[in-house]
């Protein structure tokens, strides 16, 4: 089922929306990188694309479009990364990789993603949402908060601080 507004249509993305989803990544990453934020580092998220494409394959990217054109996207997922490994994770979805365009930033559409990430959860029976930033990045970790995700731990991953963010998703009402 797709979400939709007068920006974007929100649906489950496929193996044909994978370069320009990595496209996406890069664009957001070098955007990072040129203001300071040494998070997603140019060239990684390209270097990380047989690991992008299991994803994707496996039915877990959640893809924003504009027409036919891919403007946003993130992964959502029951496996864990290693960031997540010492806490129980019964129950739980880890989204990774929350990227919209540049060319539609300020546009709330990081939101609506997030939003139908939690949405796509809670139908699968999650019941957490469980996500990761740049320890860092102060604006990012404040965008998560203000979604009503709770900061965890600080953990080191790859050689940098992460802060984990966790949000209790309401069960889903059983069928009438």
């Amino acid at each position: 089922m797709a979400s939709s507004s007068h920006l974007a249509e929100i649906c489950r993305g496929s193996s044909d929306d994978l370069d320009d989803f990595i496209e996406i990544l890069e664009e957001v990453g070098s955007w990072l990188w040129r203001r300071g934020i040494h998070q997603w580092e140019p060239g990684s998220n390209r270097a990380q694309r047989v690991l992008l494409e299991r994803y994707v394959e496996s039915g877990c990217l959640i893809a924003a479009r504009r027409g036919p054109r891919l403007i946003g996207g993130a992964i959502i997922t029951p496996q864990p990364t290693e960031e997540w490994a010492l806490l129980p994770g019964s129950g739980a979805i880890y989204l990774h990789k929350l990227a919209v365009s540049r060319a539609v930033s300020g546009q709330a559409l990081g939101r609506k993603i997030l939003d139908h990430c939690e949405l796509v959860a809670e139908r699968d029976g999650a019941t957490r949402m469980r996500l990761d930033c740049w320890d860092g990045n102060a604006a990012l970790r404040s965008y998560y908060r203000s979604a009503g995700y709770s900061e965890l731990d600080a953990v080191e991953s790859h050689g940098y601080p992460v802060r984990l963010f966790e949000k209790r998703l309401p069960p889903v009402p059983p069928a009438a």
